[in-house]
């Protein structure tokens, strides 16, 4: 569903059938999509949006539903200490307002990628995931 709504039209035109790809959130890789059985690949700029995953600008979204940026989630930890941004993406999906198969490039609920900011906002880092190493789509 998500490659159906994100692909560029002439990037789907490529391909018989979507089913089957994978999202490659390795930051330092130029693929998006993968699918290890036929080799195929969608690169970044095939996709409509840019993908939070690969993209370094505060500006980028985080949230594709509900349009919250890495800057938004940073200012408000600056000025209050923490982010309720959080809170304010369960509220709205639990009204049913979200659509992130249709929004978000990796397919799914950005709330792991919000909190993550939210970490590295306020100077919590984790240890990079398995993500950050070696490409999964090579």
């Amino acid at each position: 569903m998500t490659l159906e709504t994100l692909l560029c039209p002439e990037t789907r035109l490529r391909f018989k059938s979507v089913d089957g790809f994978l999202f490659c959130a390795t930051p330092t890789c130029d693929v998006a999509y993968f699918h290890s059985a036929t080799g195929d690949r969608v690169v970044c700029a095939e996709v409509r949006v840019p993908i939070f995953q690969k993209r370094t600008e505060p500006e980028r979204l985080v949230c594709y539903c509900f349009q919250h940026t890495v800057a938004a989630i940073q200012q408000e930890v600056r000025e209050a200490g923490t982010s309720r941004i959080t809170t304010d993406i369960k509220a709205k999906c639990a009204q049913g307002l979200d659509n992130c198969e249709h929004t978000n490039p990796q397919g799914s609920c950005c709330l792991g990628n919000v909190q993550r900011v939210i970490r590295e906002s306020t100077g919590d880092h984790q240890p990079p995931s398995a993500a950050g190493g070696a490409c999964c789509c090579h």
